[in-house]
């Protein structure tokens, strides 16, 4: 009885690194900034090729998209799980502090913060990444809201100060606490500023 032949594959094999391409693409990003790189750029540290990029992301516009889903995953998500976590409010704050001034040095990680570098350049982007982009920044938003509203159900929080703008208070000191920390401010410093910053509410 003879072997039965496989039948033969169709069109080109699939040979891009997707996940090499994916991470030389956020990292790049997040150094350099979102407009300042290329697909060709990409392709060229990478080692893939651009139709191969193209076909497995689309466009420029699908690459930044996956690239904001994979550090929403790698960043937002242990921001969020620090929010959520059953805890004191004041140790909360101090989680925060410590999460966003946390050395990069070690695992080769860029500073500052490629969501805030995204939202810095919003309007140079294509759709599909604004869209992105909106929605991450309304899932955080309210993830500290509710964090919020759990911390004055327990007393620890001013009640006088509006959820909203608290939330909105929080997500803008962690921006600039980023943009310190890209212009070279030691996180130490760092650290000090959101210790003050925060104050108003401990």
């Amino acid at each position: 009885m003879g072997v039965k032949q496989q039948p033969p594959m169709r069109g080109r094999p699939k040979t891009l690194p997707r996940e090499r391409v994916l991470e030389t693409a956020l990292m790049s990003y997040w150094a350099e900034g979102p407009t300042n790189v290329s697909v060709r750029d990409i392709c060229l540290k990478s080692g893939a090729s651009k139709p191969g990029v193209y076909r497995e992301f689309g466009s420029d516009d699908g690459l930044k998209i996956a690239v904001l889903d994979a550090y929403r995953s790698a960043v937002l998500v242990p921001l969020y799980s620090i929010l959520s976590k059953d805890q004191p409010f004041s140790e909360a704050v101090d989680a925060l502090i410590l999460f966003t001034t946390q050395d990069r040095q070690g695992p080769g990680l860029p500073d500052g913060c490629l969501f805030v570098a995204m939202r810095a350049r919003r309007d140079e982007l294509g759709e599909g990444a604004r869209n992105k982009i909106d929605q991450m920044r309304d899932e955080t938003l309210e993830n500290y809201k509710t964090w919020i509203d759990k911390a004055k159900s327990r007393n620890e929080f001013r009640t006088d100060t509006a959820t909203d703008v608290a939330a909105l208070y929080f997500d803008a000191q962690n921006g600039s606490a980023m943009r310190l920390q890209k212009e070279g401010v030691p996180n130490a410093v760092i650290s000090e500023v959101l210790l003050l910053a925060f104050q108003v509410f401990r």
